[in-house]
């Protein structure tokens, strides 16, 4: 697979990403309104030129819906302020600390032990060293559980935040990506995007046979897929107006 590469089409950067697909697919997310393309890798440029320049009026419309769209302030991690695990909302417990940032559980409430003069992104990289380690310590547990029933096996899971997707996968490396996000919800969804990337190893596009497969392993698979799209209170912005990339 090549590195994205940014075009400039009608006065509109595109990224564009070559991947092994069937059909090309553009998107535009929020909250600036970037414009994405992933291709076929054997299309020729001037085809994606022509298939963007031919969207050019759908695109320039999204662009602006996005820029109408309220947008939040970002989420300060501070006291009393909601936070999610595992589709559980908590509240957050502020205490000081002398010595390593830590986080723990106490009924309702995150508690996060922090130093003096800590600033926001401080205590998000707090917040997300948490949900790292909250995957960590569960993805192997659902991933020998899809490995065992499919037959199919990773040879690495690696978690990032990523901002149109929920997962990803490199079939030739037997790679898998999950977004950090997915610890805000429950085990059944990280579960559920666990053997969507597993089946694109024997399946690589979102044909009617992938959905099958999905459907034989996992009944409710729509369900859980419009769980995560819909997103819940607390999620940013970028999730609610629907920029993750539906599976």
């Amino acid at each position: 697979m090549n590195n994205p590469e940014t075009k400039h089409i009608a006065g509109i950067p595109v990224e564009i990403e070559y991947k092994d697909v069937k059909h090309l697919h553009l998107s535009v997310h929020p909250p600036d309104g970037d414009v994405r393309a992933v291709v076929p890798t054997a299309t020729k440029a001037d085809k994606v030129h022509l298939f963007v320049v031919s969207r050019l009026g759908w695109i320039r419309r999204k662009k602006r819906e996005m820029a109408k769209q309220p947008r939040k302030p970002p989420q300060q991690y501070t006291e009393g302020e909601s936070v999610f695990l595992w589709g559980k909302q908590y509240r957050i417990r502020l205490k000081r600390t002398a010595g390593r940032h830590t986080v723990s559980l106490s009924g309702d409430w995150l508690e996060m032990s922090i130093r003096d003069g800590t600033d926001r992104a401080g205590r998000q990289r707090v917040i997300h060293k948490f949900y790292r380690k909250e995957l960590t310590n569960e993805i192997p547990r659902l991933s020998k559980e899809w490995e065992a029933k499919t037959g199919l096996r990773a040879d690495e899971y690696r978690i990032k935040m990523m901002y149109t997707k929920w997962g990803s996968c490199n079939v030739d490396a037997r790679r898998i990506w999950l977004n950090l996000e997915l610890a805000k919800h429950s085990k059944a969804c990280l579960s559920y995007i666990l053997l969507h990337e597993l089946l694109h190893f024997e399946e690589r596009s979102h044909t009617a046979r992938f959905q099958a497969l999905m459907t034989q392993h996992l009944p409710a698979w729509r369900n859980l897929r419009e769980t995560l799209n819909n997103g819940f209170p607390g999620l940013p912005d970028l999730y609610s107006q629907g920029s993750i990339v539906r599976k």
